[in-house]
């Protein structure tokens, strides 16, 4: 289990590739609530859809309120991250193979192998892959037979043609697939030394869930927040409330009955019904008393 201080924002990576970072637990950064009675803080956060479709619109708003008193609190967090949906590949020709694999959703890697003219047989497979997700994997493959200085051969499939990326293929969770590729001798550059094959996963990574924790840290009890959404509206002075209103606008109020000046900040994430990451637009403050 691992701990982490609770104003830090909680974050994690999407598996491999360039796509967006998904977020859960933003954290607004530390705000000062004025020492005059009646002081309010007025805040303004926007799900929407989320660009994904397997993800879907946004069903609630949580969020929770934290006075900061100087020291470090923390939660212990018990779920550990899930394993990805992956490929593995195998090239073949006659008794010569080479193998790939762990090739993760939005990644790519190429394997070769020295095996001169001939048919060469490419097997994907999803052996280790996370089972639990029951969406289909894509990929395509791009192939190029070589001679041995790296000029390309001729080269001939079903699948594609040579060094141009395949229209776009899905592959279920422990299933397999099997791709015939020839290389034959160049008028010019001569006879085939080798196959050189990229495999590109092009599977959208899944974001996290957001983990649930077994230790709540209560504030103080000396501020409130109030989270309104349309005409729904939740108080808290420091438990996670989840308030549901869909995509759009939620405002969030921030006082205290007493006139002493007070330092908190506030975590939030805009989820859909499974509790995964949406989209969120930047925290807007829109006043500050």
């Amino acid at each position: 289990m691992k701990k982490i201080t609770q104003n830090l924002a909680w974050s994690f990576l999407i598996l491999g590739g360039t796509l967006p970072q998904i977020v859960f637990g933003l954290d607004s950064e530390v705000q000062t609530l004025a020492a005059n009675t009646g002081a309010v803080d007025f805040f303004e956060i926007t799900c929407t859809k989320s660009n994904d479709k397997t993800i879907g619109n946004t069903d609630h708003l949580n969020f929770k309120l934290i006075e900061n008193n100087g020291s470090a609190q923390t939660q212990t967090l018990n779920q550990s991250v899930p394993q990805p949906q992956l490929f593995n590949a195998t090239l073949t020709r006659l008794k010569l193979n080479s193998k790939i694999a762990n090739i993760t959703a939005s990644t790519n890697n190429t394997l070769s192998l020295k095996g001169g003219n001939g048919a060469y047989t490419l097997g994907i497979d999803t052996l280790g892959t996370n089972s639990t997700i029951k969406t289909v994997q894509n990929y395509t493959i791009q192939y190029q037979c070589l001679n041995a200085t790296g000029q390309a051969t001729n080269g001939s499939s079903t699948l594609t043609k040579q060094n141009i990326p395949s229209t776009n293929k899905t592959l279920a969770n422990g299933k397999t697939a099997k791709y015939v590729i020839n290389c034959a001798k160049n008028a010019k550059s001569g006879n085939t030394d080798s196959l050189k094959v990229t495999l590109f996963n092009k599977t959208f990574a899944q974001p996290i869930a957001v983990p649930p924790s077994n230790t709540e840290v209560s504030s103080t009890g000396t501020l409130a927040a109030q989270v309104i959404g349309g005409i729904k509206v939740k108080n808290t002075v420091g438990a996670n409330i989840d308030l549901q209103n869909g995509n759009g606008i939620y405002n969030v109020m921030v006082n205290s009955p007493t006139n002493a000046a007070k330092s908190y900040h506030f975590e939030y994430s805009c989820l859909n019904s499974a509790n995964i990451p949406t989209q969120t637009s930047p925290l807007k403050k829109l006043q500050d008393k």
